[in-house]
């Protein structure tokens, strides 16, 4: 992958270098403007010592050098067949000399004087090399690929701009100059004349616009031969030419007799008699159609460049943004689960004492009324408090085989009742679908939230699906979904859909697009947080008014599912002394109440150390049950320092969720809050029998029916 982004770069790079090179030579009006910008240009992407430039004038060869490489070449002229330059134009080929000293076609004197030690030399202009560029090093060996690969680029590129310049200098360069110039390249002269209209061509001219050289050679000739669609400009541009005295300078298409279309550049100059009347047109002629078609490569590579950049920078965007989303919802997600651990140790001895007034019958019916009414709104501070942190992946989960077929079936009443009838219910269930690995209790809360969700974005009813089926992927296909079998349980409805940022914020708690009173804003956050915790994930496809489908991705399993054993409803009657652990008062005061009326003596530590201090002076106690988070000394760390003391000692972990990192499955663990109820029955799954006499007893009904926090 490194290999081929560097070669990506290279070719980019060599791309961008002949761009700009093409520009800056189109632009050069003179052989030492054509040379200063071969220098320039070949200096900086060939890194070579020296550069030079070496012009053919029939057998000769003239050095245009720079003083760093031969002060006394620059100007001379050397015979062509003396020279390496003349060599690489006569072979037609790129000459690379690792060692100028060990080669039999260089004069073993030629470099001598200075401190060129390899060389690489290419030909200007094929078939005909009309010049030569030149890169000099300084140290021997065969110069880089890449470089090698630029310079001939370069020099295919500068022919026309070579020939150019020589063409504007025409009338700076004595007749022979001019003869040996034309005869080697691929130039031909041309004169119009307006009075006959006759066009007198030479051979080079009639061969540049796919003619037999032998052949005559018409104004008509060249007007059937210019391509349709440029044949109208062209002849403005003449016309233009004769009446304004401008120079003829265009370039033009031509239709071979082959069908073959090329590229001609003309120039020329126009001539009129002393009283201004036209008498003609008259100038060269040269086929550019391998610029024309080097230009396009050019044009179409950067037009490819540009598209992989500009989609690149989209893929780049689409990146930050969801590194910035999966950010602002992880921060999100420490944040509550922070205040989700504050809100259950503030819930704790408030449930717990509302737990005891409720049984003990404390006061009127009026003030139990009260009671039962702060004891429900405690309960449900309690969901809300589990929703947070089934958001922040920080709820304790059952995780365990789950058919999901059968889950959905035996939600659809419940479902359906929900939405009320102006909702079609429909349920879409793939055959033998495999077992998820889920928490089958958080799944239907989820599930009812989301078709809760559904219904109130179809206000005037609608369809809604609730479909399961099984998904293999072997890519990453979102976010946070790794390559596996997935069972997929989605929620579709026909509503009001939802744009982009709102998508975007749907899963942040707390955000809704109800209205105020209208629901908690948690729904979307809690099932995201359960797919995830599970090992999935949550997607969202929805276009504003073309409904949404919510799909919650749970990992496939081939485990079979296991039967589920009823609680028993009963409490225990406890005897012996119970030992509390917890460094906050209130906290540890309502577990002590809790306990006390359970039939426990109680002791009290506020800490790790005083905890132990107690084990070690007082062997009547029989169980012990601890906080997790204490400054100092955790939970986990003073069971094992208390285990240690007495092997045989029940423990008893209280933990407020997100401060649950270090706990072993194995390890007895009560979530807070909690009623006396759920402590009971914690305390009688750990202690033994001769310790704890279970009786039945009445369990007084939850009115909210709210979920039994599990107990690991």
């Amino acid at each position: 992958m490194t290999q081929n982004r560097a070669s990506w770069l290279e070719s980019n790079a060599s791309q961008s270098f002949l761009v700009e090179a093409s520009e800056r030579l189109a632009s050069a009006r003179s052989m030492p403007a054509v040379v200063e910008v071969l220098r320039d240009t070949a200096r900086g992407a060939i890194g070579a010592d020296g550069i030079a430039v070496v012009l053919k004038d029939g057998d000769q060869c003239s050095y245009v050098a720079e003083d760093a490489i031969a002060p006394l070449w620059s100007g001379r002229r050397f015979p062509a067949d003396q020279c390496i330059s003349g060599w690489s134009m006569q072979h037609v080929e790129t000459v690379i000399v690792s060692d100028v000293r060990a080669d039999p076609r260089i004069p073993q004197t030629a470099y001598e004087p200075t401190f060129v030690r390899s060389l690489a030399m290419v030909p200007i202009g094929r078939p005909d090399p009309v010049a030569a560029l030149g890169a000099y090093w300084s140290t021997t060996g065969t110069p880089p690929e890449g470089s090698i690969a630029r310079l001939e680029s370069l020099g295919r590129l500068a022919a026309i701009a070579v020939e150019n310049a020589r063409l504007l200098d025409l009338n700076q360069e004595d007749a022979r100059l001019k003869a040996t110039m034309l005869a080697a390249g691929r130039m031909g002269l041309w004169s119009f004349d307006v009075a006959s209209g006759t066009l007198d061509a030479s051979a080079a001219c009639r061969k540049n616009f796919g003619r037999d050289p032998a052949l005559p050679f018409t104004y008509e000739d060249l007007q059937s031969a210019i391509h349709p669609d440029d044949r109208e400009w062209v002849n403005a541009a003449i016309a233009a030419s004769l009446t304004t005295r401008c120079e003829y300078d265009v370039e033009y298409r031509v239709l071979a007799p082959d069908g073959d279309i090329r590229w001609i550049g003309v120039r020329g100059q126009p001539s009129f008699r002393h009283e201004g009347t036209p008498i003609g047109l008259s100038g060269v002629s040269i086929d550019i159609t391998e610029r024309k078609r080097m230009e396009e490569a050019l044009r179409t590579s950067a037009a490819t460049l540009e598209h992989l950049v500009e989609e690149r920078t989209r893929e780049l965007v689409r990146t930050q943004d969801a590194l910035r989303q999966s950010q602002k919802l992880e921060a999100m997600g420490q944040l509550t689960g922070g205040v989700a651990h504050d809100f259950n140790n503030l819930l704790t001895p408030i449930i717990g004492s509302l737990d005891l007034l409720h049984r003990r019958q404390v006061g009127s019916e009026r003030e139990q009324r009260l009671i039962s009414g702060a004891l429900q709104s405690a309960d449900r501070a309690r969901v809300l408090v589990q929703r947070l942190l089934a958001f922040a992946r920080r709820q304790p989960l059952h995780p365990e085989p789950v058919d999901m077929a059968a889950l959905v079936i035996g939600m659809s009443e419940l479902i359906g009742t929900t939405v009320g009838p102006q909702v079609e219910l429909r349920l879409d269930l793939a055959a033998e679908l495999p077992m998820a690995v889920a928490d089958p209790h958080q799944v239907e809360m989820a599930l009812l939230n989301l078709s809760v969700n559904a219904r109130d974005a179809m206000p005037d009813g609608g369809s809604l699906v609730i479909s399961a089926h099984l998904q293999r992927t072997d890519h990453l296909a979102a976010p946070g979904i790794e390559p596996g079998d997935y069972v997929v349980v989605s929620v579709s409805d026909t509503g009001l859909g939802m744009d982009a940022d709102t998508q975007l914020r749907s899963i942040e708690p707390f955000f809704s697009t109800k209205g105020i009173g209208q629901g908690t804003g948690l729904g979307l956050s809690m099932a995201h947080g359960l797919a995830r915790q599970l090992g999935g994930a949550l997607t969202i496809e929805s276009e504003p008014g073309s409904g949404t489908s919510i799909a919650l991705w749970f990992p496939a399993t081939g485990a079979r599912q296991t039967a589920i054993t009823a609680s028993s409803n009963h409490e225990m009657h406890g005897s012996g002394v119970a030992l509390v652990v917890d460094d906050e008062p209130l906290v540890r005061a309502s577990t002590a109440d809790m306990l006390v009326d359970l039939g426990f003596e109680v002791l009290e530590a506020a800490s790790g150390h005083e905890a132990l201090a107690l084990i070690k002076s007082d062997a009547r106690i029989c169980v012990m049950i601890s906080d997790h988070l204490m400054p100092h000394m955790t939970g986990v760390e003073l069971v094992r320092a208390a285990l240690a003391i007495r092997p045989s000692l029940p423990v008893l972990i209280v933990s407020g969720y997100s401060d649950a990192i270090g706990l072993a499955s194995d390890l007895p663990r009560l979530s807070k809050p909690f009623r006396q109820a759920e402590l009971s029955i914690a305390l009688e799954k750990i202690m033994p029998a001769k310790e704890a006499a279970p009786i039945i007893v009445t369990v007084v009904e939850d009115p909210l029916g709210a979920p039994t926090i599990p107990i690991s």
